[in-house]
């Protein structure tokens, strides 16, 4: 059986990985939600540029109509 100083050190030394893995994940979790929040507002743009399209095409096809 290992001595109980080196078992804490090496309880210490998991515990120091796991701290770093986590500060990771957090860190790409944030980099992540920028993300989504960025794509979520580009989508929002991009349907309302198709939308407004839209109602221009609508709105030429009724001149077109009405000649």
């Amino acid at each position: 059986m290992a001595n109980p100083q080196n078992q804490l050190e090496l309880l210490e030394s998991q515990v120091d990985s796991l701290l770093l893995q986590f500060e990771k994940i957090n860190s790409e979790n944030s980099q992540l939600r920028s993300q989504i929040n960025h794509m979520r507002n580009e989508k929002q743009q991009l349907i309302n540029k198709n939308e407004s399209a839209r109602q221009q095409i609508d709105l030429m096809i009724k001149r077109l109509k009405s000649m």
